[in-house]
C-alpha cells in the first residue's frame, strides 16, 4: 500500500486511497477524488489538473470519520505513476500549506491505522 521509491523527493509514505474531495481555486469549484494521502498532503486524480504553484482549498472527509478535513494547498507537481506499472495516472500532487492542528492529527491517525493494516 505504501508508495516511496528510493528516489522519491517525498519525505513520508503515500498511502493508496479512494475519497471523494471538494477544491476550489480563483472562482472554480471542482468534485473529485483522492487516490493517495500522506501527512504532507494528497494526490488528486484529474484529467484537468491545475497548473504548478496553483492555490487551492480542499475539503474531504476521512473514512469512518464524520468530521470535514479542511485544508489549504497548493499543487506541486502533475501526473504520477500507477504503482507497480508505467502507467501515466493524470492528476495533480498537492502539497498542505495551511492545515488546523486537528485536521493532522486525524490524518495522521488515519494514515496509522493504514500502515498497520499494510503491515
Amino acid at each position: 500500500m505504501t508508495r516511496q521509491s528510493g528516489s522519491d523527493r517525498r519525505k513520508d509514505p503515500r498511502f493508496d486511497v479512494s475519497i471523494k474531495v471538494d477544491y476550489s481555486t480563483k472562482g472554480m469549484f471542482i468534485s473529485n477524488y483522492v487516490t493517495n494521502l500522506s501527512k504532507g498532503g494528497v494526490f488528486i486524480q484529474t484529467e484537468n489538473p491545475l497548473p504548478i504553484q496553483s492555490q487551492i482549498n480542499l475539503t474531504f472527509t476521512l473514512p469512518d470519520i464524520n468530521i470535514n478535513i479542511e485544508a489549504k494547498g497548493r499543487v506541486a507537481w502533475t501526473y504520477d505513476i500507477k504503482k507497480g506499472t508505467s502507467t501515466i495516472v493524470p492528476g495533480m500532487g498537492i502539497k498542505f500549506t495551511e492545515i488546523a492542528d486537528e485536521h493532522k492529527a486525524l490524518i495522521a491517525d488515519y494514515i496509522r491505522k493504514l500502515s498497520t493494516q499494510a503491515g
